[in-house]
């Protein structure tokens, strides 16, 4: 997974998030800001990072400053890791959001599990249904016993053996 990729996992994820208006910004040149999102009237410039360590303050310096060129009254910090204490301050005085632990595959899993949970629902609506189908025939062949024993008797009784 490269930052390119990772960028493109966090729209997605805002998107399900209720972000509208997702666009991840080019590659350079972007000021700081991989990604602009809108949320309940708000304009939000979202840096990412895709990093095996703890992301420290200079994430939050590049989203505060792209904030001001795109216009953005929100700014969001968005990992794949956790943030260093230093970074949690510096976005708090600032006003910018911090997500951490947002794996790119988060879709991916989300997919899988409805896949498995589905398949999972289908197996026991169609054991349920097999039950209640084994239920229906031993109710309908115990039934049809009593009936036939039932004509047995009635022949037998309409015609006495000597």
């Amino acid at each position: 997974m490269n930052g390119r990729n990772y960028e493109k996992a966090v729209a997605r994820y805002l998107k399900h998030h209720g972000f509208y208006g997702v666009k991840v910004t080019k590659g350079s040149g972007d000021y700081g800001v991989d990604v602009l999102a809108r949320k309940i009237g708000h304009k939000y410039a979202v840096q990412c990072k895709y990093y095996s360590r703890p992301v420290g303050v200079s994430a939050v310096q590049q989203v505060v400053a792209g904030m001001a060129y795109y216009e953005c009254d929100r700014g969001l910090v968005v990992t794949n890791t956790t943030f260093t204490r230093q970074a949690k301050e510096l976005a708090d005085l600032n006003g910018i959001d911090l997500i951490g632990k947002v794996s790119p595959y988060n879709g991916v899993l989300r997919v899988l599990f409805n896949i498995i949970t589905t398949a999972a629902l289908v197996c026991a609506a169609v054991d349920i249904y097999r039950r209640y189908a084994l239920i229906a025939v031993a109710v309908i062949t115990i039934i049809r016993l009593c009936l036939w024993k039932t004509r047995r008797d009635i022949i037998r009784s309409a015609h006495p053996s000597p």
